[in-house]
């Protein structure tokens, strides 16, 4: 069976509810606060595994209580955690502030998420052709060339999710099988405005392509998704679930089924689908990985 092997971040996420954000020097009251399993890599790794991929995640933990209990967290989500080490200092965590629209803020401190490499994961794990390694922009540039370079050593293909957007080596990149991005982080990758409509999103996803990723998705939110494939563009629709509750994970989820669908076999442009209705179904509750429980099991028709 194809594999979902994500490397990256994993993160104590803190999480205050408030009836909106605050102005500059502004403090409000927040109306609750909770711990939970974030990152944008175990947020990934967790949706893979509920949309039913086998999935496996290579990250780093401190050594502190945070660390202990976010790596049985993740497990409990039914991903396989043996590559994830334990290093001097502090687990990676996000302080995240979530309106009452649904909407978020987030200041991440990366922690252990600097220490992050492939070893020594690398002596016992080897992907497969069919696998789906996944990237993001919260471990180490160094560490993602060097994950890139290893899994296509062994013919796997390679999705990153160019988040938070950061300067990427243009010959990396010309080696990336799916590249996915939010409408600001495209408009940060080509120097351009983000797209503000799925036409202008789909033109965008097209110059992504041209920078080398064989296939390309831009989301766009309560607007969808752009994609580029090859010579073809299109875009797919939203899902509407219902009213949002809490925005936060819902990007990762969307990565997260992609990503099992294109390892269960699935063309692209359905796999994007796929990606569209695990997000419209995360920000139906709260939290990130905490949502993940109710994301559709892909399934090939």
């Amino acid at each position: 069976m194809a594999r979902v092997i994500v490397v990256g971040s994993i993160n104590q996420d803190i999480t205050v509810t408030v009836d909106r954000f605050p102005s500059p020097g502004e403090t409000l009251s927040g109306s609750s606060l909770t711990y939970g399993l974030g990152g944008k890599g175990a947020n990934q790794a967790a949706a893979a595994a509920h949309s039913g991929a086998e999935t496996l995640f290579v990250g780093a933990v401190g050594t502190d209580l945070s660390g202990q209990r976010l790596r049985a967290d993740l497990a409990s989500h039914g991903v396989d955690v043996t590559h994830v080490r334990e290093v001097d200092g502090s687990t990676g965590t996000a302080l995240i502030t979530v309106a009452a629209s649904g909407e978020n803020t987030i200041i991440v401190d990366a922690g252990a998420n600097r220490a992050v490499t492939l070893e020594p994961a690398k002596a016992s794990l080897f992907p497969a052709p069919s696998d789906i390694v996944v990237l993001q922009a919260e471990v180490p540039s160094h560490t993602n060339t060097e994950v890139l370079a290893w899994a296509h050593s062994f013919g796997a293909r390679v999705l990153l999710n160019l988040a938070p957007a950061r300067d990427t080596d243009p010959a990396a990149m010309s080696h990336i099988d799916i590249l996915v991005v939010n409408e600001t982080e495209a408009g940060l990758t080509l120097g351009l405005p983000a797209p503000a409509t799925p036409t202008e999103a789909i033109g965008v996803a097209r110059a992504l392509r041209g920078m080398g990723p064989r296939h390309v998705v831009v989301t766009l939110g309560a607007q969808g998704a752009a994609w580029a494939s090859g010579t073809e563009v299109g875009h797919c629709p939203a899902v509407n679930l219902g009213e949002a509750v809490d925005t936060t994970g819902a990007g990762d989820a969307c990565v997260g089924a992609l990503a099992a669908a294109l390892a269960l076999g699935k063309p692209f442009v359905e796999a994007v689908a796929d990606g569209m209705r695990a997000g419209a179904t995360a920000i139906l509750s709260p939290g990130a990985a905490s949502s993940y429980g109710a994301l559709p099991t892909v399934t090939r028709d």
